[in-house]
């Protein structure tokens, strides 16, 4: 590979917490006799009807004018044999399952530098979807949304945000559904028996893969809850976003879904930041480097002897050093796991199968936000921020070549004080900005796509509109921080267009309905976005020429 990856440094924030693998109460637990649901701490314990599954029947509980249905499994438990295995059918049940409480989390690390992204309990056996619906009877066909999270695919909850899908599903009268998806080593993973394994030849993408599987569960449930599954819109943010992407290009996945809404994906990246993709090869390789540093021996047995590791074992040998959100942007992580373009799942890297238009061709909503990387690189000691930024300010140089004079001058490095925070938009521009206008100009050679602005700063908000700060307008989380003080009537109201224009996307395919700002679809003649602030507005897409140099030099590497 070429560039700053294979450099030996092992880095990242998320440290795994391996002694948290205990499965959460409730329906991810075993089946419970027909009788009335037990709410969570705090739920309300009011019983609902039961809904009849493909494999057997659920209860769940009502939550502010939704019936949610928490810990449905959506699959096998993905462990001992089945453990980098294609997720595999969950076994069927008798009686009823209360679904009153969330499905373990996959096992991951969590975020000390943002509280509240606590995932939970943890557990090798995960995979679990939650359904919040509206929806009175079976009959009502409602559009669903089914929310991909973020984490950078080594942590993450289908518990979060919180509170789920109440907010949106009762306002905008859709079906929200989460679920997880396995992460970090679990799920992507790669090794040459394990693909030898394989009758496509290719190991790692389990977490894709099971995100796959999430999407035919809804498909061959959903309504049951009243819901439409041919208008099934996935969506997510980070690499939720990413995922989207992915689900969007791979052929595995096509008819799953109807529409698709990318928020911040980091797609497109071969070398600004952290890579976006491995090969094959190259994950095959840390595969074999994992397992000998487990002190397994080489051989024709060694993925038979990963399989017996412990779970507890396999993530501490797999998590990255616990370092700072800055040094992320030094050296990216080793080991590293995320999508591997594998020829199966993946066939190519993502953008190139968007622009030779091997892709599904449905209606995209796609986005980044004004101060993205303000999440990694905001609030440091005047020394640090220089040393980080002047290293980030290296990889752009390297990574762009010919072209970085014109960068250099567009995001300078002067006067005094000036540095982080211009460096700190250009990452963005690069890394989020470009990917996002890039794919809402493919997409409308062949369908509508819109593309939107995010610039909203909520009171106190010191890192501005950085990475995440729309999610929780989209799920109307606004008016509960509203109660804290750290927001306003110009965030709940925002937040009410938001969360309007993104079910009128799942419902329709178009964001547009009576009572909001139009929003034009993306015409790349005019190169225009919605700027979403204090108001939403179209205007021209933020800095389209260095979003062509990030283009070029993507190309090229």
């Amino acid at each position: 590979m070429k560039g700053w990856r294979r450099d030996g440094v092992v880095v990242g924030t998320m440290v795994l917490l391996a002694c948290a693998l205990l499965l959460a109460p409730g329906c991810g637990a075993a089946a419970q006799p027909a009788g009335p649901a037990t709410a969570s701490p705090g739920a309300p314990a009011a019983p609902l009807g039961v809904v009849a599954l493909k494999d057997g029947r659920v209860s769940g509980v009502e939550s502010g004018g939704v019936s949610a249905y928490l810990g449905i499994p959506y699959a096998a438990p993905p462990v001992g044999a089945l453990r980098w295995r294609p997720p595999q059918p969950a076994k069927p049940w008798d009686g009823v399952r209360a679904c009153t409480q969330y499905g373990a989390s996959c096992i991951q690390g969590n975020a000390p530098d943002h509280p509240g992204k606590d995932s939970g309990a943890q557990s090798e056996d995960c995979l679990y979807l939650n359904v919040w619906t509206p929806a009175k009877t079976r009959h009502e066909r409602l559009p669903v949304m089914v929310w991909i999270h973020g984490g950078g695919f080594i942590s993450g909850s289908g518990a979060l945000p919180a509170p789920g899908g109440t907010m949106l599903g009762s306002i905008e009268h859709v079906i929200v559904v989460s679920f997880n998806y396995r992460l970090g080593a679990f799920g992507f993973l790669a090794h040459p028996q394990l693909s030898q394994e394989s009758p496509h030849d290719v190991s790692g993408n389990y977490g894709l893969l099971d995100q796959m599987e999430a999407l035919r569960w809804v498909r061959r449930n959903i309504a049951a809850f009243g819901g439409d599954p041919g208008r099934v819109t996935i969506f997510g943010q980070s690499a939720g976003g990413q995922s989207v992407i992915a689900q969007l290009v791979s052929p595995l996945s096509r008819g799953l879904f109807s529409r698709a809404a990318s928020e911040s994906p980091r797609y497109q990246d071969r070398g600004i930041g952290l890579w976006s993709t491995l090969t094959l090869e190259e994950q095959e390789q840390e595969g074999e480097e994992i397992a000998d540093g487990l002190g397994i021996p080489d051989g024709p047995g060694q993925a038979a002897a990963l399989r017996k590791v412990s779970a507890a074992r396999l993530a501490t040998a797999t998590a990255p050093a616990p370092r700072s959100l800055p040094l992320m942007f030094v050296q990216p992580p080793q080991p590293s796991f995320q999508p591997v373009v594998d020829g199966y799942v993946l066939p190519a890297e993502p953008w190139k199968l968007l622009r030779s238009g091997k892709w599904a061709h449905v209606p995209l909503l796609i986005g980044s936000n004004q101060d993205e990387c303000n999440m990694w690189l905001s609030g440091l000691p005047t020394p640090r921020a220089a040393s980080v930024a002047e290293a980030a300010r290296q990889r752009v140089q390297w990574f762009a070549g010919p072209d970085w004079p014109g960068l250099d001058q567009r995001f300078p490095a002067a006067p005094p004080g000036s540095l982080m925070p211009h460096t700190s938009r250009m990452m963005t521009v690069l890394e989020f900005n470009a990917p996002a206008r890039y794919a809402a100009r493919v997409a409308a050679e062949s369908q509508r796509s819109f593309l939107y602005y995010f610039t909203r700063v909520p009171p106190g908000a010191d890192a501005g509109a950085d990475h995440g700060e729309e999610v929780p307008y989209v799920f109307g989380r606004v008016a509960a921080r509203a109660q804290k003080g750290v927001t306003d009537a110009t965030d709940v109201a925002l937040s009410r267009v938001m969360m309007h224009y993104w079910a009128s996307f799942a419902a329709t395919g178009d964001p547009n309905s009576p009572g909001a700002p139009t929003w034009n679809a993306y015409d790349p003649k005019t190169d225009r976005a919605l700027w979403i602030g204090p108001v939403a507005a179209m205007s021209g897409a933020p800095y389209p020429k260095a979003c062509e140099v990030a283009e070029r030099a993507d190309r090229d590497h």
